[in-house]
């Protein structure tokens, strides 16, 4: 008898794990279907103003129209992104938090900080919605007109000129100090709290140098306020014909780009994924979109999720090593 309750025991616990696999199967469709049901949280890494920013409230109010629920940005900035990043790790994996991904948040803020309580691996990916490039530029008083110009007279000022850039491990404060350590210069780095921060200062002649994208820096280029030097895009920009790229100043390694994602906690069901895939596809069809992205000068760029997996699988070892090779520390 003993022996036959048992068995019983047995089959019945073999069926009620039968049975939450098949749940767990069959209403990852059904949630993807009803989802979302209220409004949909992104956090951000940086302060208002910068490129990161700028490019997702263009992109948030139009996918949350195809989603059918309003998409709300909650800027979190502080240590290159962590917090944010920390923040939406440890959220609910339900689909209603997300955070944007960058090379900054997602690579160079746990390279920085190893400590960062945040895996880049551990998210789940939802996809890539733009790329960008950046320029470099210094302040119109400074005796240059070339890259080359501007790199003899740091080496014969060394530690007199400063750069300026948005939070520490951000791209720009990366890309700036990579600059230095191509361009064998000594420029003295200022952190602040965002792009909008340093762009302030540069105009104040606090700093003399800056590296951002052309959202940031485009406005202060068009009305003399800033000469460009170089972009780091393969190709010279549709908007700044004349200004050189990394590969014609002589800085090979110095041709870099960004790309802006989304991606969740973990944990969160594929079908979720997917189905906001399905929604960028149209949101970047949409004109309006692609109009002030052009201004902006970001490239739309949809992934799928599986390709920004892959992505990050690929570029978070590359971005971690050359942090550790180019000794940066965050001070």
């Amino acid at each position: 008898m003993m022996h036959l309750v048992g068995r019983i025991h047995g089959v019945l616990r073999t069926f009620v794990v039968f049975l939450a696999a098949a749940i767990a199967v069959f209403s990852a469709p059904t949630q993807a279907q009803t989802w979302p049901q209220k409004p949909i949280r992104v956090l951000i890494g940086f302060a208002t103003g910068g490129p990161p920013d700028l490019v997702t409230r263009v992109v948030a109010p139009k996918l949350g129209e195809y989603l059918g629920q309003p998409i709300v940005i909650e800027n979190r900035p502080g240590a290159g992104g962590v917090i944010a990043m920390e923040a939406v790790a440890n959220s609910p994996p339900d689909g209603y938090t997300l955070a944007l991904g960058t090379v900054g948040t997602l690579f160079l803020a746990k390279a920085l900080l190893p400590s960062a309580p945040y895996d880049p691996l551990s998210f789940v990916p939802v996809g890539i919605f733009a790329k960008q490039e950046f320029i470099l530029i210094t302040h119109p008083n400074l005796p240059v007109n070339t890259l080359k110009e501007f790199i003899e007279l740091a080496k014969k000022q060394p530690g007199k000129l400063n750069y300026g850039a948005s939070t520490p491990g951000s791209p720009p404060h990366m890309l700036a100090e990579m600059f230095k350590d191509q361009a064998g210069v000594d420029i003295f780095g200022i952190n602040y709290k965002g792009s909008a921060d340093a762009v302030q200062r540069f105009l104040a002649g606090d700093v003399q140098m800056l590296v951002d994208g052309y959202s940031i820096l485009g406005p202060l280029i068009t009305s003399g306020k800033a000469k460009a030097l170089l972009v780091t895009s393969p190709q010279r920009m549709k908007k700044l014909p004349d200004v050189p790229t990394a590969l014609e100043v002589g800085l090979p390694n110095y041709v870099i780009e960004t790309f802006f994602s989304l991606v969740a906690p973990p944990g969160t069901p594929t079908a979720i994924p997917r189905r906001m895939h399905a929604e960028m596809v149209k949101t970047l069809q949409d004109k309006s979109v692609l109009e002030v992205m052009d201004r902006l000068v970001m490239a739309p760029y949809v992934s799928t999720p599986e390709e920004l997996g892959s992505v990050i699988k690929t570029d978070w070892p590359k971005w971690n090593n050359a942090v550790k090779a180019a000794g940066i520390k965050v001070q």
